[in-house]
C-alpha cells in the first residue's frame, strides 16, 4: 500500500486546530487478538445488558465489515483530555464522575472530528465519524495508532495526559501514513484492579461490567443487585476510582489542553442528590438536556440517589426516602429507597 504522507499531516494539523491534543494513524485491518478477547468476554456475560455488544461484535473486530466502511484503508484516532479536578464533585452527598460534569462529549467532539472528515472528503476520500457511538473498537486503535495503551483497568492511559480523555475516531477510505504503537507500561502496579470496590475485574484488562460501579449507575436497567449497593457509596452516575489511583493521573490541576466545553457546568450548582427523587420526568429531560448524565435516564438517576443517600446521607434523608418509597411512579425507585431508608436507619443507629 502506498501512503500518502502529506495528507496525514495535513489531517493531524486539522485535528490540532479542531481541538484534539493527540492524534495517530492505523491501518485498517481486522482485530485478531482483540476479537479473541471480545469473544471469551461476551461468552462469559461480563457485558451484562449491553446486548449490543454481541450484536455488533464482527463490525467491531474489523473497520472494513460492510457495516461500517468497506473500502477502508486507516483508521485515524484523536484525543482531547477533561479536567480530572482532585476532589469529586457532584450533588452532595453524591460524587459524579468527571467526565459527565461538562458538555456531552459525544456533540462536542463529533462536531469536531468532522472537520477532519471534511477535509478528507475534499480529497475525495470517504470517511465516518464514531464518538463512542458506533461499533468501533476506539481503545484497541488507539493503542495501534500510538496515542496510548491500554491500562489493565481497561482505560486507555496517554503518556503525558493519564487516561482522563476522550476519544473520536475516524475510519477513512484514504492511506494515512500509519504511527507506531506504544507498548504497555503498566508493569507489576495493581493499584486500580485493587482500589476496585466491587472487585470488577476477572483480571488485568478484563472487566465484568455486572459488577462496574459505573455500568450499574449508567448502563444498568432496573434494580441494582443488593450485594454492590453499600459498594456504590457516594457513586450517582459512573466511577473514577481505577482512575484515581493510577499513577498517570497524580498530575495536579486539570488535564492539559482540556477543552471549555467539559468543565462543570452550572446545572450541578445547588443541586442536591435527593433532587433527583422529586424531579418530574419533563424536569429531568430539561436539567439534563445536553449532558452525559441523560444516558443513565430519570428512573437510573433516581434509583441510584436512593441507594447513595443510603450509603452517605444523614437523618434529613429519611423523609424523602420515605415519601419516595410510598409515591414514586417507579417501582424500580420505590425499591431502592426503601432500601435506602433501611440502610440509613441502619447506619444512624450504628453510630449512636
Amino acid at each position: 500500500m502506498t501512503y500518502d504522507a502529506t495528507l496525514t499531516k495535513r489531517v493531524k494539523t486539522e485535528a490540532a486546530q479542531a481541538g484534539f491534543i493527540r492524534c495517530g494513524v492505523a491501518t485498517a485491518q481486522a482485530l485478531e487478538e482483540e476479537s479473541t478477547h471480545l469473544e471469551a468476554w461476551l461468552a462469559n456475560g461480563y457485558h451484562g445488558q449491553m446486548s449490543w455488544m454481541a450484536e455488533t461484535a464482527a463490525v467491531r473486530m474489523d473497520p472494513r465489515h460492510r457495516g461500517m466502511l468497506s473500502d477502508a484503508k486507516s483508521v485515524i484516532v484523536m484525543a482531547a483530555p477533561y479536567p480530572r479536578h482532585r476532589s469529586y464533585e457532584g450533588p452532595p452527598p453524591a460524587s459524579v464522575a468527571k467526565y459527565a460534569l461538562g458538555r456531552d462529549y459525544h456533540n462536542v467532539l463529533t462536531k469536531k472530528a468532522r472537520r477532519v472528515a471534511s477535509l478528507l472528503s475534499e480529497e475525495g476520500h470517504a470517511s465516518r465519524v464514531a464518538v463512542d457511538s458506533k461499533p468501533v473498537f476506539e481503545r484497541a486503535w488507539a493503542e495501534r495508532a500510538g496515542v496510548g495503551f491500554l491500562g489493565k483497568n481497561c482505560c486507555l492511559i496517554i503518556p503525558g495526559i493519564g487516561s482522563h480523555a476522550f476519544l473520536a475516531c475516524l475510519v477513512t477510505s484514504a492511506a494515512l501514513l500509519p504511527d507506531q504503537p506504544i507498548r504497555r507500561r503498566c508493569g507489576s502496579c495493581t493499584l486500580c484492579l485493587d482500589a476496585c470496590p466491587t472487585r470488577a475485574f476477572a483480571a488485568p484488562r478484563a472487566l465484568d461490567a455486572r459488577k462496574c460501579i459505573s455500568y450499574l449507575t449508567i448502563e444498568h436497567r432496573g434494580s441494582i443487585p443488593v450485594e454492590h449497593r453499600r459498594a456504590l457509596g457516594p457513586w450517582l452516575f459512573g466511577c473514577d476510582v481505577c482512575q484515581d489511583v493510577c499513577p498517570y493521573n497524580q498530575a495536579t490541576g486539570a488535564a492539559e489542553g482540556s477543552l471549555p466545553a467539559f468543565e462543570p457546568d452550572d446545572r450541578w450548582s445547588g443541586l442536591a442528590a435527593e433532587r433527583f427523587l422529586e424531579m418530574t420526568e419533563q424536569a429531568f429531560r430539561t436539567w439534563a438536556e445536553g449532558s452525559p448524565v441523560k444516558r443513565a435516564r430519570h428512573e437510573g438517576l433516581a434509583r441510584n440517589a436512593s441507594i447513595v443517600l443510603g450509603n452517605r446521607g444523614n437523618r434529613r434523608h429519611l423523609p424523602v426516602l420515605e415519601e419516595t418509597r410510598r409515591s414514586h411512579s417507579s417501582a424500580v425507585v420505590r425499591e431502592a429507597a426503601d432500601w435506602g431508608r433501611d440502610e440509613l436507619k441502619r447506619r444512624l443507629a450504628a453510630s449512636e
